[in-house]
C-alpha cells in the first residue's frame, strides 16, 4: 500500500462525470434533520457493529446495533464521493471504502486493518475512480472493485488486484457488482448503460439487456443464493427480474404499480422469495419473489443491511438518516443518535 504522503506528489485526475442519482446532502447538529445516509453495512464478525456513510465520505460507526453512532475518522472526508463500504468477511477489523475524487490522493479504495483507526490507499487501485465493491460469499478473500476503466479482482483479500478483460467489449464505468454465490467466476456488473455478465472470471463479458430499457442505469444487482439464475436489478428505470441468469429481463413496474428509481435490491437472508427494494419513493417489499409488493416506508431508501444473528433486525440508509426495524420490516423507527452532526459547507 502507498502512503498518503506519496500520493500528494501525483498529478491531478479528472473525475468521470457519472450521474449516480445522489441528492445534495445537508444536515444539522440537532433536531429532526440528520446527515442523509447512502451506505450501511453490518460487520459479519460482530453483528452489533455497523458502518454507515454519506456520499460526502462522512463515516459513522455503532457498536450497539444503531442505538447510538460516533463519527469515524476517514482521510477523504468531504474531499471525495463515497460509493461503497465493505467490511471484509474473511478478515475481522478490515474495512474497505471505495471513493472517487478529482484529486488522486482521495480516489481509489482505502483500507483499514485496525477497524478504522488508520487508513491507507490500496496501491493497485490508488488514484482510480472506484464506485463499487463486492465480496464472494464462498471466500471473502475474493473481492471485485468496479472502476471507471473496468472491473478489478483480488483473490488474496486485497493485497494485489488485477484488471479483468481489457477488450473493448467490457463494462465501464462499473457502478454495481454482484458475484454468483456458487461460482466466483460468474460476476454481474452494472453500468450507466445496462448490465453485463462474465462466466470466466472477467476474461470475457457479455451485455445482458433483453427486456430492459436501453438507457437503464444499474444501481444494484442481487443474486438469489438458493437459485442463482434468479437475479434482481435496481435501476433508474425501475426493478427488473431475470429467471435465467440475465438471459432475459422482465420489468416489475406492473407489480409495483409504478416505475420507481431503484437504488438497492436485497433478499431476506432467511427466505429468498422475500425481497426488499429501496427506491426514490420509499422502501418496498415483496413476499413472493416479485409478484406483489407493499410499501414499508416513505423515506427514500439507498442501502439495506440485515443482522446476521437476528434477520428480523433490518437497517436502512435513507435521506433522513438510518431506519431500524426489529420485526422484519413491519415497523421502522429512526436510529440517528449521534449522526446529526452539521456538515461542513
Amino acid at each position: 500500500m502507498l502512503s498518503i504522503q506519496l500520493w500528494r506528489s501525483i498529478a491531478g485526475l479528472t473525475t468521470f462525470g457519472l450521474a449516480t442519482c445522489i441528492l445534495p446532502l445537508y444536515g444539522e447538529a440537532s433536531g429532526s434533520l440528520v446527515s442523509p445516509m447512502t451506505v450501511i453495512q453490518v460487520d459479519p464478525h460482530n453483528p452489533s457493529t455497523l458502518l454507515a456513510a454519506t456520499a460526502t465520505a462522512l463515516l459513522f460507526r455503532t457498536h450497539d446495533g444503531a442505538d447510538s453512532w460516533t463519527p469515524l475518522a476517514f482521510p477523504a472526508e468531504l474531499r471525495a464521493t463515497l460509493h461503497a463500504v465493505l467490511i471484509n468477511p474473511a478478515r475481522p477489523s478490515v474495512y474497505l471504502v471505495a471513493v472517487s475524487s478529482e484529486t488522486p490522493l482521495y480516489a481509489g479504495v482505502f483500507q483499514s486493518v485496525d477497524a478504522g483507526v488508520t487508513w491507507e490507499p490500496l496501491r493497485d487501485l490508488a488514484g482510480k475512480q472506484v464506485w463499487s465493491l463486492a465480496a464472494w460469499a464462498g471466500d471473502g478473500r475474493v473481492i471485485a472493485a468496479g472502476a471507471q476503466d473496468g472491473v478489478y479482482l483480488t483473490r488474496d483479500g486485497g493485497a494485489s488486484w488485477k484488471r479483468t478483460s481489457r477488450v473493448a467489449a467490457a463494462p465501464r464505468p462499473v457502478v454495481s457488482l454482484k458475484f454468483d454465490p456458487a461460482d466466483s467466476n460468474v460476476l454481474y456488473a452494472g453500468t450507466p448503460h445496462l448490465a453485463w455478465k462474465t462466466s470466466d472470471g472477467g476474461a470475457n463479458w457479455n451485455r445482458i439487456q433483453k427486456g430492459m430499457d436501453r438507457d437503464s442505469d444499474i444501481f444494484s444487482i442481487e443474486v438469489d443464493g438458493r437459485q442463482p439464475n434468479r437475479v434482481f436489478v435496481g435501476a433508474c428505470s425501475g426493478i427488473y427480474r431475470s429467471l435465467d441468469g440475465g438471459g432475459s429481463w422482465v420489468s416489475l413496474e406492473g407489480a409495483v404499480g409504478v416505475r420507481l428509481r431503484t437504488y438497492v435490491v436485497a433478499h431476506d437472508p432467511r427466505n429468498s422469495r422475500v425481497v426488499f427494494a429501496g427506491t426514490s419513493a420509499g422502501l418496498f417489499q415483496t413476499p413472493d419473489g416479485g409478484t406483489t409488493w407493499r410499501k414499508l416506508s416513505e423515506q427514500t431508501a439507498r442501502s439495506i443491511a440485515f443482522d446476521p444473528v437476528d434477520p428480523d433486525r433490518i437497517f436502512v440508509a435513507t435521506d433522513q438518516g438510518v431506519l431500524r426495524s426489529d420485526d422484519g420490516g413491519r415497523r421502522f423507527h429512526n436510529a440517528n443518535r449521534g449522526i446529526g452532526r452539521r456538515l461542513k459547507q
